[in-house]
Order: structure tokens, then sequence, then C-alpha cells
């Protein structure tokens, strides 16, 4: 009978950790996309940024967890490379491309306090 309380126990520390994960992938994703839809300098800026992030981050989101073990560099690397090959996949322009990487990289800060 032990046993089975061992294995019990080692269930709900796996689905506690899961269920943190998810949370912290959560958070940080509305973190971010809190922060790029804030208000911004020009009307367009705003309304092209609201329209791309939330399907960008989406795209980005099962790699979310790889973000704890990232430095900033890393991070810069990263969202630039995801938002050169989201922006191949939904054909945008070069300036969409730039100014979803910029927004994304803006954010380092909140999201690695975030996920600590």
């Amino acid at each position: 009978m032990q046993k089975q309380k061992r294995t019990s126990a080692k269930g709900a520390g796996s689905q506690r950790k899961g269920l943190l994960e998810g949370a912290v992938v959560g958070a940080v994703l509305g973190a971010v996309a809190g922060m790029l839809l804030a208000p911004e300098s020009g009307k367009n800026m705003r309304s092209d940024i609201k329209r791309l992030s939330g399907d960008f981050y989406r795209y980005i989101a099962p790699r979310v967890k790889e973000l704890k073990k990232m430095g900033e560099a890393e991070y810069n690397a990263f969202m630039a490379e995801s938002a050169k090959n989201y922006a191949k996949v939904k054909k945008l322009s070069l300036a969409e491309e730039k100014m979803l990487a910029r927004e994304a990289k803006r954010s380092w800060k909140h999201i690695k306090k975030n996920l600590q």
C-alpha cells in the first residue's frame, strides 16, 4: 500500500509542476500582449500591433517555456527569428515583421521578471 501512496504523490507533484508551468506561460503571454497593446505613438502603429500581436503570440506560445533558459541576447534572437518566420507564413511586409520583432524585444525585462 505504501508503494501506491508514493506513486500518487509523484503524480500529484508532476500535475502541480505542469499547472505551474501553464500558469507561467499564460501570465507571460498575457503580460506581453498587454504591453504590446499599451498606448504607443500613432494610431496606425497601435492598430497594426493590436491586429498582429495576438496571433503572433499564439504562434510562438509552444516555445515560450524555452524563454526561462534564455539570456537577453538569446531572447532577442529568438524574437527576431520568430517574427521572421511568422511574417513569412502570414505574408507580412518587412515593416510589419520589424515592428513585431521590435515590440516583442521591448518586453524582455517584463518577461524575465515573470519567468523567475
